[in-house]
């Protein structure tokens, strides 16, 4: 599934996360006809990805392209602030995802699950540092 944390404008795509950089401007159109915005571009190894939403539906999308040739084009799942600890909860176990959530809230936390939180989290290019940030402002 492809996945994209809006705040952190970040996709995982085929199981890696990747930064974007925020654009504007138009992003297609939707299938229900409806205008796409784009919202970021990321670049993956010889890939441009463009994360766009529906002005109507609000869809979100993305579509892949080599060079300026489409290969791909397909709706994402939109992961909100309020919505990553969720997120979270499907990658890590109970103590991890508690770990990281003592550690936001600054309370004593189990080093060991933290860590291997972290890494989990690393392993598929998601800074645990940034995810924390934004459990803070939740």
């Amino acid at each position: 599934m492809t996945e994209y944390i809006e705040s952190l404008k970040t996709l995982i795509y085929n199981g890696k996360a990747i930064k974007g950089i925020e654009s504007r401007g138009f992003g297609g159109f939707c299938k229900c006809d409806g205008i796409m915005v784009q919202k970021t571009w990321h670049e993956s190894d010889s890939l441009q990805i463009l994360v766009a939403e529906c002005e109507n539906c609000w869809r979100t999308e993305i579509l892949v392209f080599s060079g300026s040739k489409l290969v791909d084009r397909r709706e994402v799942r939109v992961i909100t602030r309020n919505e990553i600890r969720g997120f979270l909860s499907e990658r890590l176990s109970v103590s991890e995802l508690e770990a990281i959530l003592d550690k936001a809230k600054g309370d004593d936390y189990n080093y060991g699950s933290f860590s291997r939180a972290k890494k989990k989290l690393e392993s598929i290019g998601l800074d645990v540092n940034e995810i924390i940030n934004e459990l803070i402002l939740i």
